[in-house]
């Protein structure tokens, strides 16, 4: 008998796999860390090098990840990969994080810099504005997540397609029409000894905005044909982000001196995107685009108060979490409970940090160690008897090798570094505070 409280219901095609990985993959990192690391290094051609680095990346997750996800199709995405290949103690402490650093925390960085950006014209902006329309945007985005299937597929895709459509208007129109200098991409070249800190922090950050490449494994149980469909979402997902972000950052490049960027103060590096439209097209028009770059973030928290309930809804169905995460709405047939329990603790989240700069530096970190951890899942998995592989990765184990060599070079650094050790200890505490949890919750042995 079918279990009526069980989410894994086939209800989300392709273009709603392929569009929440593009939504969860476009947020606030590829409008604020190109700022920084041109800022640091004033190295154009290391700055796009960075970003392809960071698109291997990705697809190399992105196709690990679909083996994953091909061979469980379970709702729960990062949860349900680690519990397999690790055991319950070991998805307890991935979904615990990932629940807190992969959803709870991303959503209050991209919903805080999505009111920054809608209120920046405001005179004499009051400082409780932003985190309260960051509240309010949070909760109203998880409440329409609440009402159906075919409202969050319907939310998701119109904010996705918007936010595709914005960037690519401003990057393809400001390298055709905007007023640049081709002479900037001849900036820079081989990092000089003193660039490379500066680029192996800003690899940290580039990881965080491609971060979401998974998205689609978290709905593999709504997924339909999910041996076939996955893998297309996951990778065709990240591939057309990966294409988007090369192009934006051609176009910071063509519209931002590099040689005046060391000028620049923090509040304007963060920024990137709108200084880089008011070089190309006139203050005037920067206004309008930084009020569209506040809409085009609405992808972003969507995204993640879609995909990020289903960790919670997984974990509580193996006794990992309270029960209530684990029920669906009688109604709607969706985890209500979890979404607006991610809604509260990113609201939370917003109130209690100092600055968005602490915010993007707590979650990247830990964020990033989840991803290798979900990843190296693939090695216990692959020699599991009797676990069928509809897709496997290709060139395999090279793939799932160099993301998890790049990310514990990144995190190793994160924490070597002085000026993000504390953030990143922070966030790998987060991550290690899950260890005797689960010892207490004993999550239920398959």
């Amino acid at each position: 008998m079918t279990d009526p409280q069980a989410l894994d219901r086939r209800r989300f095609g392709y273009w709603a796999g392929h569009l929440v990985v593009m939504g969860s993959m476009i947020g606030a990192g590829i409008l604020t860390t190109s700022g920084y690391t041109l800022r640091a290094t004033g190295n154009p051609q290391a700055l796009l090098a960075l970003w392809l680095v960071g698109g291997v990346l990705a697809i190399c997750g992105a196709l690990t990840v679909a083996e994953l996800a091909t061979a469980l199709p379970r709702s729960g995405g990062n949860y349900v990969f680690v519990r397999a290949g690790f055991g319950p103690g070991a998805g307890f402490v991935s979904g615990w994080a990932t629940f807190v650093l992969g959803f709870a925390a991303p959503t209050a960085v991209i919903a805080h810099l999505a009111v920054s950006y809608l209120t920046a014209g405001l005179p004499d902006r009051p400082g409780w504005v932003v985190p309260a329309g960051a509240t309010a945007l949070i909760l109203g985005v998880g409440a329409v997540h609440t009402l159906g299937a075919r409202h969050s597929a319907w939310l998701q895709t119109a904010a996705t397609v918007t936010t595709a459509a914005v960037l690519v208007a401003l990057s393809a129109g400001g390298l055709l029409l905007g007023t640049g200098d081709w002479n900037h991409f001849r900036a820079g070249g081989w990092p000089t000894a003193g660039q490379w800190p500066a680029l192996a922090a800003g690899l940290i950050y580039v990881g965080y905005a491609y971060a979401g490449w998974d998205a689609a494994g978290y709905l593999a149980g709504e997924i339909k044909d999910p041996a076939r469909t996955l893998p297309r979402c996951l990778v065709g997902g990240a591939g057309t982000v990966v294409a988007l972000y090369l192009l934006v950052n051609a176009a910071y490049v063509y519209a931002l001196d590099p040689a005046g960027m060391a000028d620049r103060d923090d509040e304007a590096v963060k920024k990137v995107a709108e200084l880089a439209a008011a070089a190309l097209f006139g203050p005037a028009v920067a206004g309008a685009v930084a009020l569209a770059l506040g809409l085009t973030l609405l992808a972003s928290v969507s995204a993640y108060l879609l995909t990020g309930p289903r960790v919670a809804y997984a974990m509580a169905r193996d006794g990992a979490f309270p029960g209530f995460a684990g029920r669906l709405h009688p109604a709607t047939g969706t985890p209500a409970a979890a979404t607006l329990t991610q809604a509260a603790l990113a609201s939370g989240m917003v109130w209690a940090a100092d600055s968005f700069e602490q915010l993007l530096g707590y979650a990247a970190v830990g964020l990033a160690a989840l991803s290798g951890l979900t990843v190296a899942s693939v090695f216990p998995l692959r020699r599991r008897a009797g676990l069928a592989h509809p897709y496997r990765v290709p060139l395999y184990p090279l793939p799932p090798l160099l993301f998890l060599l790049l990310t514990g070079w990144t995190v190793g650094f994160a924490v070597y570094d002085e000026g993000q050790r504390e953030a990143a200890l922070l966030s790998l505490l987060t991550l290690l505070a899950g260890v005797p949890l689960a010892r207490l919750v004993r999550p239920r042995s398959d």
